[in-house]
């Protein structure tokens, strides 16, 4: 049953006032309109529309039928036109999460650019370190490190960023300074609960040559905020992206150690839902946001 189809077929032929011209605005033959509105009549019961071979004219109920289905028509044009702009004109609610750090490093500033370009786009930016759930939790996209998690996201990738493991000075003069990857099992290393580097940190040497450590520590989280916070108390070694501890190493509150090696590299990535039709906020945030990382050191 096609009752959407027979209603404008029966309102287009009732503004034409044949079925001839109501078959060309609609793209349809003359038969396929003729029997919309048959099966109309058929529904309901009713007689609609008075035939002749000359002219098409209302019943009584029909002209009542019209007046009432003619602006539920319009109005369903006009919700499916509001539709098609939202998905080909940003605007709404975006709505995104992000890692605590990063997000108000990196996420924040570029949302705050993007409403300049894009005033009819209301922005909801929400940190946590945890993984949310887009559906359940009505995300249009998340920022991710590592592992993306669920497979059936659409993932896209934003960044790498380096690393680097560094403590307070006071911890490195009491425990003493790392001179090889290999030393680290040897020192409280401060830990995430994520499972790329929960237990093992690889290097690459100077020479060429990986050096995959297990290390352990007595302090695990899922942030990498509070890792920092607890390093910055000198409780142990933490491995960090570069840009996070900058101003801590400039300033001397926290020492770079292992230089020498290279640090394994977070790679930042955002994820979205699947689907055909991806919102134009979320298309147009995503391309925004990985062009201004390619700006940024």
């Amino acid at each position: 049953m096609n009752q959407l189809g027979d209603m404008t077929a029966f309102a287009k032929v009732v503004e034409t006032g044949s079925f001839t011209a109501a078959a060309r605005q609609l793209r349809l033959s003359s038969t396929m309109v003729s029997k919309h509105v048959r099966e109309l009549e058929d529904r309901l019961g009713l007689k609609l529309l008075n035939r002749t071979t000359r002219r098409v004219s209302l019943t009584e109920v029909g002209a009542l039928y019209y007046e009432r289905c003619a602006p539920l028509l319009a109005e369903i044009a006009e919700l499916e036109c509001m539709a098609s702009q939202m998905n080909t004109t940003p605007r709404g609610l975006l709505r995104v999460s992000a890692p605590l750090a990063f997000g108000a490093a990196r996420v924040a500033p570029a949302l705050a650019d993007f409403s300049k370009h894009y005033p009819d786009v209301t922005v909801e930016l929400i940190l946590t370190d945890r993984v949310v759930d887009l559906v359940e939790e009505g995300f249009d996209l998340a920022v991710r490190f590592g592992d993306p998690g669920n497979s059936s996201l659409i993932t896209r990738q934003l960044a790498i960023y380096p690393t680097m493991v560094c403590a307070t000075p006071a911890y490195l003069a009491e425990h003493g300074i790392p001179a090889t990857p290999e030393d680290l099992a040897r020192h409280n290393c401060l830990t995430q609960t994520t499972e790329q580097f929960s237990r093992q940190w690889t290097f690459l040497g100077p020479d060429g040559r990986s050096h995959a450590v297990r290390i352990s520590g007595n302090f695990r989280t899922n942030s990498i905020s509070a890792q920092l916070a607890a390093a910055l108390r000198g409780q142990g070694l933490t491995l960090q992206p570069s840009h996070v501890v900058a101003d801590e190493i400039i300033s001397g509150r926290l020492a770079q150690v292992l230089a020498a090696f290279r640090a394994p590299e977070l790679v930042a990535r955002v994820v979205y839902l699947p689907g055909r039709h991806l919102s134009a906020k979320t298309r147009a945030f995503i391309d925004f946001f990985v062009a201004q990382l390619a700006e940024q050191p």
